[in-house]
């Protein structure tokens, strides 16, 4: 193998085409050395370097190599070699043997190519981009030309470790010979045993090393440490460094924090790696051993891994589990918990070029997030040391700084943090000046300046008290030669501010309550309903009230502030005294009242209650707001009326006694005391949340406090005691079911000692943990055990009953995941949004009905990194882009697999797509009132129509795209009818008409009918729906006078054309007035208003005629020619007319009217009316009924028509037996005595027939069937009797109600009229 690879080192052949002298000239000039080298090691691995900072290599340009973990050396490179050194010098060197040259030595070929270095430990960037710490060159290379092609791990160690080199040839062409093989390593003094305590001189030591090795170690000295060379075999060379080392150097201990999720691929299965790297490396390896809930804590949790031993065995099993975690890891999420938290704002300061740079240089690779602090919450700043030293901060872990992204940036970023935070604690130190509170927001936030402009111009940054804390003191931190000019500049933003007074008070001087109650109940109000905030926002002002109502405003400038003022007043002003009801209600019903009734009243009554904290003793308050919707609700500005007083105190009433009613409806409000362990509460915390959801709907429950009762201002221990309170009752039964639950604790306490080991598969050891533990915990909590698994067993600790009954859980949940399968489905990325549903509607449900999981590809952001604090994006990570994964009970997964397949398909059916341009502003009316139109267009074509959001930007020509989705038939159903709609939008127009309101209601029309015509005379639609979006007139008076037209360009210039001359035709109108006796106004009117209707057609006027009771003429509007003509008409049929009277006897009077018929055929053909000489006309008289209605027997139903006659039941009654006597006068009056002669002589002969109607008969046939026989063909039989007999006859038509055939005339008549019926039922057979 060695003579193999010579020959190939030195048949190496290069095309530059320059001649070998001087090839060989420019090579020496390179510094540059020949080794000696085993081939067979030429292409070994080359394992993940180290992630720790580098120190100082040796100046030996070789690759570094770890003296273990080689294949060992073939037997050909036994045996020392020689090999040429290394001579440098500062200036030119001479020429070099170049082995690799073709002409030089055309026997010995080309070198192998080699394999790339390995990536950088737990980070993204290839080798070759990584920098040795020395000179910026790759690992591996020489001069920066070259890359190593040895088999030793190319990495650079942790600080404090040595740091070993080797001499292989490289691909500029060193020679290699076997058996000269030659190795450096460097021992960084600091880890080296002092001199004085070595047993020998190293000079001795080296000898001795020597005299019992192959290889030759010597050494030398470097400013970063001890040199030591060994030149022979490779094993020989590594055996005596190690031995050397060994001696030189005491024991090492490093500590490595690794991922807490990467713990159990360092230990390995039944701990085989960690084993493994321990026997290989012969290092000491411990590894933290955490419980598993609490190592899934945070996304960026470790453990260290501590490794001792010989500094080559450390450095080989620090770099072996380095590796194991580049592997595994690419990202890191990590919180900084220990900065404190005043360094942020100089850490992100805009100045900071070496925290930009940092960023920058990493790119995408790194994200920082740090919080911004400008305001204390709880740990507030320590007080000022003397003379402005420096001053010693403590952190807060619950304000971290947040880095995410590649482990080496983070890494190298976290370092840079410390660094500067280093820098920072010798600089900075804090003053503190007391100032008024309502003038701190004007230094920093919203209202004053920014903390950064702050930080920029004084270099210092300020620090205020919460809202919550009393404090005035603000603190200022910077370097001491600052801090005077920050606090200048504290004082110059205070004093820009201006203030104004606000007397609340004074306006409620006659509060029932009195004036400051008032102050305090609004306050409360006002401070919760946000309203002074909103003013404070409004108008840039901040707002301080107090109870004696005197509130100041604070204002940027006085203007403001008189603003502020005004509408803070107003405010007040309308919110009278008599709007707030406080009501008197013990804090154990504020919860109930605060969650559940306060809704329920605010929409009943339209009160807002205002309930005070569990601590504070003020009443409940109860406000009148409205009873419109809460969110639509706006604060009233004005003093209410009295009218809306007396609505407030109503609606007070009304809430304040559904509140009593509500407190009346429990029993009396008691405590009591439980005694309990401290060390149960917890459990009993879990009892009761249990007691509290099994509690029917309504029930408001026990409030339960542990450790004695709560107190405002102090803070009592555990005390072994638990507080109930509440109703009687339900205080009682939670007392029985905890002391009963104590006592079953008390009993499994004793029993806390019994242990339940068994086997759980290790493979199952995550399911069991869940996420962030929440599964192991949820366990522990109803199981009551401790529940522990490690290595295929898991050991359950407690009461044995409890212990046994999770065990058989734990056995179930085995057996479930044993049968659970995992499918792969590959799915093209395109159809995951339509599987997974709108909000995940669609997964949710395939998990639900199938209880599997389904995990889709999580999409990757740019640099490829998961969503920070996503404990899952990590194994997601590896799923690629088109693979869906259902994991689940065979049965389910196989279903849930299925039907994803066929939505699969089916989505692949109907995944055609298309868009359409349409204008922005068309999108309102495409979508419709609630949708309404947009449903309707998917209902009609089965297309999928997707608008964009109102955000997204519309093209230059405004214009968007509505994209489609569906079957191709679909698709194109919708594209041809968003076109078609499109086009007539584009065609549309609108045009403004400015037209006096007084034709606003004639162009409308009665019921709109003038509008319709003139909608569809000018070809609108007929759809009455869209008659106001097409016109639209103004609402009020003080919308204007302006008519709004829109349309198809066509449509809308007939529309307008046709207002106009409507309005042209109405301001050509004359008016005409016309005198009618208000008694003849019902003949203009008609029954009705069909007359005055008849009149306005005819005519083509408008006849406004005075209501009944109010007096004057007759108006009438129109063309001149029309109301003159219509004038002439109503005089003429209004005028006095001649009169004639006829006395009627009063029982026939009925009989002629015939129900007022009589009177219109009068009026209608002689224009002849009538009326009574102001007598009340008689009473209608009953007619007679036959006795069959009250319940008489039915005749015999037989099926012989023919027998009807024989068989039937006849009655006959006098119509005029009943009716008034006497006689009423009929005035007849008409236009003309033709006229009145006319209806006088109708009226007779009306007359004469009633006098000859004076019976009534009914005949009842058995069978209503029959009644056709009487009718005839056509109605010929009934006709001919009517004839013969002059009486009148009806056959009922509906045969089921009333069955008699009514027959009515004189009394001979009438009986020969029954005699014809019966004949014609007798001749039917």
């Amino acid at each position: 193998m060695a003579t193999e690879s010579l020959a190939n080192g030195i048949a190496a052949a290069t095309n530059d085409g320059t001649s070998a002298a001087e090839r060989l000239m420019k090579q020496h000039d390179e510094d540059h050395h020949a080794y000696v080298e085993e081939a067979d090691d030429e292409d070994a691995p080359h394992p993940a370097p180290s992630a720790a900072p580098s120190l100082p290599v040796t100046g030996d340009p070789s690759r570094v190599a770890t003296p273990s973990g080689e294949p060992a050396m073939s037997a050909k490179a036994a045996g020392k070699q020689p090999a040429r050194e290394e001579q440098s010098t500062a200036g030119a060197s001479k020429p070099r043997l170049d082995t690799a040259s073709e002409d030089a030595f055309p026997a010995l070929g080309a070198p192998k190519s080699q394999a790339a270095a390995a990536p950088t430990p737990w980070s993204r960037k290839p080798a070759a981009v990584a920098k040795a710490a020395g000179g910026g060159k790759s690992n591996g290379t020489a001069n920066g030309k070259a890359q190593s092609n040895a088999s030793s791990r190319a990495g650079t160690p942790a600080s404090g470790m040595m740091t070993p080199s080797s001499t292989t040839p490289s691909q500029g062409g060193a020679m290699h010979l076997p058996g000269r093989y030659k190795e450096a390593i460097t021992l960084p003094y600091q880890m080296m045993t002092p001199r004085v305590q070595l047993k020998k001189p190293v000079t001795e030591l080296l000898r001795d090393v020597n005299k019992r090795s192959k290889a030759t170690i010597t050494h030398r000295e470097s400013p970063s440490g001890l040199i030591l060379e060994g030149i022979g075999p490779v094993d020989a060379v590594r055996v005596g460094l190690k031995e050397a080392a060994n001696q030189l150097c005491s024991d090492q201990k490093v500590q490595v924090p690794v991922p807490a999720s990467i713990r159990g691929r360092i230990v390995g299965k039944q701990g085989a790696t960690i084993q493994a790297i321990s026997k290989r490396t012969g290092a000491r390896i411990n590894i933290s051993k955490q419980e598993a809930a609490e190592l899934l804590e945070e996304d960026d949790a470790t453990v260290d891994v501590t490794i001792e031993g010989d500094p080559f065995a450390v450095q080989m099993a620090k770099q072996d589990i380095e590796k194991i975690v580049a592997e595994h890891t690419s990202t890191i999420n990590s919180k900084l918990k220990h900065i404190p938290a005043e360094y942020y704002p100089f850490l992100m300061a805009q100045e900071n070029a070496r925290m930009n740079a940092l960023r920058q240089q990493q790119g995408k690779n790194l994200k920082m997030q740090v919080p911004q602090y400008h305001t204390w919450n709880q740990q507030a700043p320590p007080e000022a040391p003397a003379n402005r030293q420096p001053v010693s901060f403590t952190p807060q872990a619950d304000l971290p700084i947040h880095l995410s992204g590649d482990r080496q940036a983070v890494a190298d970023a976290r370092a840079e943090i410390e660094r500067q935070v280093q820098e920072l604690q010798r600089q900075l130190t804090l003053e503190q000046l007391a100032m008024e509170r309502n003038r701190h927001q004007f230094i920093v936030g919203e209202m004053g300046t920014s903390l950064q402009d702050f930080l920029a111009e004084t270099g210092c940054s300020v620090i205020l008290p919460p809202d919550h804390d009393d404090s005035e003191m603000i603190t200022i931190v910077g370097p001491p030669d600052r801090i005077e000019e920050a606090t200048n500049k504290i004082y110059d933003l205070a004093a820009a501010m201006q203030s104004a007074n606000a007397d609340v008070a004074r306006q409620f001087v006659n509060a029932p309550r009195g004036a400051q109650a008032h102050v305090r109940d609004m306050t409360r109000y006002l401070q919760q309903r946000e309203a002074l905030a909103q003013l404070e926002r409004t108008h840039n002002s901040r707002i301080a009230p107090n109870e004696t109502g005197n509130w100041q405003i604070y204002s940027p400038d006085q203007k403001t502030a008189m603003k502020a003022r005004t509408d803070l007043m107003n405010l007040v002003s309308g919110h009278p005294p008599t709007r707030f009801q406080p009501v008197d209600v013990d804090s154990f019903y504020h919860a109930h009242l605060r969650d559940e009734a306060a809704r329920h009243i605010r929409d009943t009554h339209g009160v807002r209650l205002v309930v005070p904290d569990d601590l504070d003793a003020s009443p409940v308050l109860l406000v009148y707001e409205d009873r419109a919707p809460s969110p639509e609700y706006e604060m009233p500005r004005k003093q209410p009326t009295a009218q809306e007083v007396q609505a407030f105190q109503q609606a007070l009433q009304e809430a304040q006694q559904y509140i009593l009613n509500l407190m009346n409806g429990h029993q009396e409000i008691v405590s009591k005391d439980v005694e309990a362990p401290a060390k149960f509460h917890d459990k009993i915390r879990r009892h009761v949340d249990k007691h509290h959801q099994s509690l029917p709907q309504g029930q408001i429950p026990v409030q339960v406090s542990y450790g004695g009762p709560r107190q405002a201002t102090q803070q009592q221990a555990h005390a072994p005691n638990v507080q109930l309170r509440g109703p009687q009752d339900f205080v009682d039964a939670l007392n029985a079911s905890m002391l009963s639950f104590i006592e079953q604790e008390k009993q499994d306490e004793l029993e806390r000692g019994f242990t339940l080991t068994f086997d759980f598969p290790q493979k199952y050891a995550s399911h069991l943990i869940g996420q962030r533990g929440a599964n192991i915990n949820r366990l522990r909590e109803e199981f009551d055990v401790d529940i522990q698994v490690d290595d295929g067993k898991c050991t359950l600790k407690g009461p044995e009953a409890k212990a046994n009954a999770c065990k058989k859980h734990l056995l179930d949940m085995v057996k479930k995941l044993e049968d659970e399968a995992t499918h792969q489905l590959t799915i093209p990325q395109q159809y995951h949004k339509d599987l997974i549903g709108s909000g995940g509607t669609q997964l949710r449900r395939l998990q639900d009905r199938y209880d599997v999981r389904v995990d889709f590809p999580r999409k990757q952001a740019d640099d490829g990194a998961s969503e920070a604090g996503d404990a899952k994006a990590g194994r997601r990570s590896q799923q690629p882009p088109n693979v869906v994964i259902v994991k689940g009970p065979s049965r389910g997964a196989d279903g849930c697999r299925d039907e994803l397949l066929s939505l699969l398909q089916y989505f692949k059916d109907n995944s055609h797509s298309d868009t359409v341009s349409v204008s922005q502003s068309q999108l309102p009316s495409l979508i419709g009132a609630q949708g309404k139109e947009m449903e309707s267009m998917r209902s009609e074509t089965g297309a999928q129509i997707d608008v964009p959001n109102a955000r997204d930007a519309a093209g230059p020509d405004g214009r968007v795209e509505v994209k489609l989705r569906g079957s191709k038939q679909s698709v194109d159903a919708a594209k041809k009818l968003i076109q078609a709609k499109s086009k007539l939008f584009d065609d549309t127009i609108t045009r403004n008409l400015d037209v006096d309101r007084r034709y606003h209601r004639i162009i409308i029309g009665q019921q709109g009918s003038n509008l319709r015509n003139i909608i569809t005379q000018a070809g609108g639609p007929d759809d009455s729906r869209m008659y106001n979006r097409m016109i639209r007139f103004p609402k009020t008076d003080a919308d204007g006078t302006n008519i709004r037209v829109e349309g198809q360009r066509a449509v809308v210039e007939q529309i307008c054309a046709a207002i106009e001359a409507l309005v042209q035709q109405q301001e050509s109108q004359a008016t005409d007035f016309a005198d009618v006796q208000q008694e003849k106004h019902r003949l203009l009117i008609g029954k009705g208003g069909e007359v005055r209707r008849q009149l306005e057609q005819r005519f083509n006027v408008s006849i406004n005629i005075p209501r009944q009771g109010e007096q004057g003429p007759v108006r009438i509007a129109g063309q001149p020619e029309d109301v003159e003509k219509c004038k002439a008409h109503i005089l003429e049929i209004t005028k006095d007319q001649e009169g004639e009277t006829m006395p009627v006897p009063r029982r026939f009077h009925h009989t002629i009217a015939n129900n007022g018929q009589f009177f219109r055929n009068l009026r209608n053909n002689h224009q002849v009316t009538v009326d009574h000489a102001g007598q009340r006309p008689p009473a209608k008289p009953s007619t007679p009924t036959p006795n069959r209605a009250a319940g008489a027997a039915m005749p015999l139903i037989i099926d012989d028509p023919s027998a009807e006659a024989d068989n039937h039941h006849w009655e006959l009654h006098n119509l005029n037996s009943s009716a008034e006597e006497g006689e009423i006068p009929w005035v007849l009056s008409g236009p003309s005595p033709e006229a009145l002669a006319a209806a006088r002589s109708k009226l007779e002969r009306a007359l004469q027939e009633a006098q000859k109607q004076d019976s009534i008969g009914f005949l009842i046939l058995p069978d209503p069937r029959a009644h056709r026989h009487v009718i005839g063909q056509g109605g010929s039989v009934i006709n001919r009797i009517r004839k013969e007999s002059g009486a009148n006859i009806q056959v009922p038509k509906d045969q089921t109600q009333g069955e008699a055939i009514q027959i009515t005339g004189t009394k001979d008549g009438v009986e020969s009229a029954r005699d014809a019926i019966l004949e014609v039922l007798r001749n039917a057979s």
